[in-house]
């Protein structure tokens, strides 16, 4: 059988994987760091080489041989939010996924996304989207200087859990909402997506499913997340977009307009892949286009390995030296171009 996919595994340097990014660079120029101390995690911003946030997550190590790992900052730009999601180890085979948002000084959440630790939770990863909608004035349709332009931005972060009985998990919190508000955060188990594709006759290895991942593509105002299945023998790409809701809410047989509308999630399945029983996910980076076909790679050493989907699969691995006077800075750019 033809080899149709890679052993995904992005890679800082030729020797380390890439399991998370802890680094985020904001419009202001602050250089976001999440990283594990003897004190427990810590959120640092460093701009123009001086540190003007060092923050210590008021979530501490309590256990001797506990761990943060699988470290990812975001920062937003809408609200000046922080949001930091990480594996908290237990030990080696239970652990939890935990998400905290900074703002301004203040840790103004933190959150167990994953809170059974027997189920050993693992591989977190998030993406950002910003969502706004043009509302015209009923008075004045018309007059577009009276329009109410409604903003939402939204943290999206993925990951796995379980073992035979294993899935995918999503969670969404709502960014611009209040902190305190109980209704800002969803979370989702991805087996209720994977409708498409037909069922597995062998288990499949842990090292294609346990790494689902979201696609990097132009638009900010949705996400797109590449996942597998236990069941159904095929990768999923679900689309996360957002529509506007009607501001009315049924209270008591009473219809209440609310103070303040906002975006509420649709999601959907846009394509199915052939999932491959020896690909590894792990450190897996995806890049989409307008036709929203993978181009999926990975650095070893000084050579980029890569494969580009189509309608029919996909493409043999392929590789691209980086000698000759061409550089990585120079050659991921490249390769990222083959998304159409």
């Amino acid at each position: 059988m033809r080899r149709t996919f890679l052993t995904l595994a992005f890679l800082l340097i030729a020797t380390a994987v890439l399991a998370a990014n802890p680094y985020y660079l904001d419009r202001n120029g602050v250089l976001w760091n999440a990283s594990s101390a003897a004190e427990g995690l810590v959120l640092t911003g460093v701009q123009d080489g001086a540190v003007v946030v060092r923050s210590l997550v008021p979530f501490p190590l309590v256990v001797y041989g506990t761990s943060d790992a699988q470290i990812q900052v975001a920062a937003d730009e809408l609200t000046g939010k922080v949001v930091v999601v990480w594996q908290r180890n237990w030990s080696d085979d239970a652990s939890e996924i935990m998400l905290a948002v900074w703002r301004d000084g203040d840790w103004q959440r933190v959150e167990r996304l994953a809170q059974d630790l027997s189920t050993h939770p693992r591989n977190p990863t998030i993406q950002l989207s910003e969502v706004a909608t043009t509302v015209p004035d009923t008075n004045a349709p018309d007059d577009p200087s009276k329009a109410t332009v409604i903003h939402d931005s939204f943290a999206h972060v993925v990951w796995w859990e379980g073992a035979e009985q294993g899935h995918g998990s999503y969670a969404l919190l709502r960014l611009s909402a209040e902190a305190d508000d109980p209704d800002a955060l969803l979370t989702r188990n991805l087996e209720a997506f994977a409708n498409i594709g037909l069922a597995c006759n062998a288990p499949v290895p842990p090292a294609v499913l346990e790494h689902p991942v979201f696609g990097d593509q132009a638009a900010r105002d949705r996400a797109f997340l590449l996942f597998g299945s236990q069941r159904i023998c095929l990768f999923q790409l679900l689309e996360v977009r957002f529509a506007l809701d009607d501001g009315q809410t049924e209270s008591g047989g009473i219809t209440v307009i609310a103070q303040r509308r906002r975006h509420m999630p649709i999601f959907g399945v846009r394509k199915a892949f052939i999932l491959e029983r020896e690909a590894n996910m792990e450190g897996a980076r995806v890049i989409l286009g307008a036709s929203l076909n993978p181009v999926v790679y990975r650095v070893v050493g000084t050579t980029l390995e890569y494969f580009t989907a189509t309608e029919n699969g996909w493409s043999p691995r392929r590789t691209l030296a980086v000698k000759n006077g061409l550089t990585m800075d120079q050659a991921i750019p490249l390769l990222e171009k083959l998304a159409r």
